[in-house]
């Protein structure tokens, strides 16, 4: 199904189950911890990942799931060829990147300026507890600008 106007530019945690909230809990960050490169692009970030079995899968579920809560997003999965790399670029309108931004370098100020919307949900604080210093360290890369 397909909204006709632009998505408000926030995150929306509560949308999953609390099944799926643990299965995100126990993947994301160990994937933001692979990530081996970050490149800036004009609309938002690349973030290159070691081409190893089971990756590609990752992020492709990454996506999946990124997509119900952020549905501003843009998402490219890119295969290097002969072995190379793989590629997940998350990009979107003008606010996306600084809100990519936003939320690496701070996520609990993102959460308590309502960008990324947890509800009073236990569960939601312990994942962004978890991923807040992994999104840090993933920003602070230097990034190649393209």
């Amino acid at each position: 199904m397909k909204n006709n106007g632009p998505s408000p530019i926030a995150c929306d945690l509560t949308v999953f189950s609390a099944d799926t909230r643990q299965q995100l809990a126990a993947t994301v960050p160990a994937m933001f911890q692979a990530v081996q490169r970050l490149r800036e692009l004009s609309d938002g970030y690349a973030l290159q990942f070691p081409n190893e079995p089971g990756m590609f899968m990752t992020l492709a579920n990454f996506v999946e799931h990124e997509r119900q809560c952020c549905p501003f997003y843009n998402f490219t999965l890119e295969v290097e060829a002969n072995g190379g790399p793989l590629w997940l670029h998350l990009t979107g309108r003008a606010d996306v990147k600084e809100f990519i931004q936003t939320i690496f370098q701070d996520l609990h100020l993102a959460v308590a300026n309502g960008l990324i919307q947890t509800g009073s949900d236990a569960d939601l604080a312990e994942i962004v507890d978890k991923a807040a210093p992994v999104l840090a360290h993933t920003i602070a890369r230097e990034p190649s600008v393209e």
